[in-house]
Formats: structure tokens, sequence, C-alpha cells
């Protein structure tokens, strides 16, 4: 598996709302699908796989096109941006960070996250310094209100070079996946659609998982995304540990998934030789909190990839859980069909 794309995912600054760059490097390479795109109202992208037969169930996978940020909140007279927060960014992130702004005409300008503190030592108001002494030289410069913000990271290979390190990982790490299981599926019969989207809007209410699913109606859902790795804990509670595969989650605040697809996800899996973990989310929520109860009530899983630092300015992923990841994407696609996806819905 070749890994430039992710480097071009977690280099791309995306936040809720503000996906174009992430939609565009993912429509070029999901080319072979192209008169399949769809498009919800908030700008999610949805690719379809047809089955070989009509009539055929569909089921859908999500991964979600933002990151956590910021966005320019109002600007002082002497030219600092005040930011709010976009998505749950780390506190410990919140300050003395390489951040950059994209400008209303796509121009990229650094500068320094800082914060100050209230009497209590809470973070009384977050602003980005990018040099400027004023308020009009920041203006000039083609900043303004509501620009968004995000870590200046560059996505790069550690010194174990199964370790990526880059920001946005969260989920552009599901993303790379989806893109490289749908592309090796595109010549595959299948007794599914197969439906990838690609979602907007994820990390400020989980929107996109919503509207996609009310659009395309699947009979199964799966939300592909990372929860974050207890980077200090290598023992029996770490069930997301970097490199033994990805994590099939059995709960979480937002979902308790439905036991008959849980239990065939494990045989799949089991079945192909694919290393997993299985974990569960104590807080939080994927797309798929919002997405089973769409149209009804739709059958779903979470698919998740572990990660250190997640919602940091740099998060650590391992290779082979990428890689296994995406043989997960393709040997479900291969092995559902209609058969088990109606006994799976028997109640």
């Amino acid at each position: 598996m070749e890994f430039q794309l992710l480097n071009k995912l977690s280099n791309a600054d995306s936040i809720a709302s503000n996906e174009d760059e992430v939609r565009t490097l993912l429509k070029k390479q999901l080319k072979g699908y192209e008169e399949t795109f769809q498009f919800d109202g908030i700008g999610s992208l949805m690719v379809t796989k047809r089955a070989t037969h009509k009539d055929a169930p569909t089921i859908m996978f999500a991964a979600h096109m933002d990151e956590v940020g910021f966005m320019i909140r109002y600007i002082s007279d002497i030219g600092m941006a005040h930011v709010v927060t976009i998505g749950n960014v780390e506190v410990r992130a919140e300050s003395m960070q390489l951040v950059r702004a994209t400008t209303n005409n796509g121009e990229k300008i650094e500068g320094l996250l800082n914060v100050n503190y209230d009497a209590t030592g809470h973070i009384n108001q977050m602003y980005v310094d990018f040099g400027f002494d004023s308020r009009e030289e920041l203006l000039e410069a083609g900043l303004d209100v509501g620009n968004m913000v995000c870590f200046a990271s560059h996505c790069h290979e550690l010194k174990p070079q199964d370790i990526i390190a880059g920001k946005a990982m969260d989920d552009r790490a599901s993303c790379f996946a989806l893109v490289e299981a749908m592309n090796q599926l595109v010549d595959v019969d299948l007794d599914v659609n197969v439906v990838a989207a690609f979602t907007s809007s994820e990390e400020v209410g989980t929107r996109g998982g919503r509207l996609t699913a009310q659009i395309v109606n699947p009979d199964i859902f799966f939300a592909v995304d990372v929860a974050k790795n207890p980077e200090l804990d290598r023992g029996f509670m770490n069930t997301r540990k970097l490199g033994k595969g990805p994590m099939i989650e059995f709960y979480d605040k937002t979902m308790v998934p439905n036991a008959k697809l849980l239990r065939i996800v494990c045989e799949i899996a089991d079945s192909a030789g694919l290393p997993y973990q299985k974990d569960m989310f104590k807080g939080g929520g994927t797309d798929a909190g919002s997405a089973h109860l769409e149209n009804g009530g739709i059958p779903a899983v979470v698919l998740g990839i572990p990660l250190r630092y997640c919602h940091d300015p740099y998060s650590l992923v391992h290779k082979n859980d990428l890689e296994v990841m995406c043989q997960l994407i393709k040997t479900l696609a291969g092995y559902l069909n209609k058969d088990n996806v109606t006994e799976i819905k028997k109640f």
C-alpha cells in the first residue's frame, strides 16, 4: 500500500463545512466512480459500487472529512486574530502551536496560536499572532472573521517506518483506508451495493452521517473512524494498541451495535485471519450514532483505527492498522449478501 495519499489528506486543511481541500483530493482519487458521485447539502461525498444484480441490499461505510480546528471570531486593534475551537481540540494543544489560516482566496498564512488565562487558571482568550501590529495589516493580508485556522503540521514517517505522524488523522486515516478499499473493489463482483460516504461536519455533531444515511437509506451502516490510544498503557485494558489491527466497537454512549451484525463482523474478520481489537468508547461517538436512528433504524457498527494523540497537532498511526482496515472493508463487502443482511435485520 502506498501512503502518499495519506500524506496529502493529512496536510489538507478542512474543518466542518470547509472540506473543499479534502473533497477535491477524494474526488480525484475516486475518478473511477465519478458517474456515481452524490452530495448532500452540506458537502458530504457519496460514491457507489453497484452489485451485480438488482434488488441487492446496500451497505454504507462512512469516514468523515472534517478535522478539529479553529475559526477567526474577532480581530483586535493590535492585529491579533481571536479564535474559537471547531470541534474538541485538546486543551494541551491550544497554546504555543504553529497554525495556518486560509484566506477567502485560498492563501495560507501562518501564525502562532496562544492563550491567556483567567484568575482560576482556565483559558480566557485564544488568539493567533500572525506578526501584524494592527487590524488594518491583518485585513490587508486577506484575513477576516470566519477564516479557517488549522494546525500547521507536516505529515511524515517517524524513525520506525511503520509509524506515520500528521495532523487530522481523525479521520483522514479512515478516509485513506476507505478510498484504497473502494479502488480495489472496482472490478470485483459483489452481492451488495457498497456506498462510501465521506461525510461533512462529524466533529460538530455527526451531521454528515445522519444526512448521508437519510439519502442512501442503507441496510447496514459502518462508521469508519478512530479512537485515542492511551500511549503509556501496554496492558490488557488498552484495547487500542497501535499495530494490532482495527478496533471493532462494542459500545459507545451514542450507540449500542446490533448484536447479530457485531457477531458477523467478528466472524468475518476471524475467518479472513484479520487481527482486530474489541473496544468500547467511554465517551464520544461517531457518525453511526446519528445514522443508525434514520429511516426507522439501521443496524450499525463502528470500525476504528487506533491513534496516539487524537485531536492534537500531530497524531501517530500505524501502517498495519491502515492496511488491515482496508482489507476488513473489502472482506465485509465481499461477504455480505441478501440472506445474511435479512437475518441481521430479523427480530
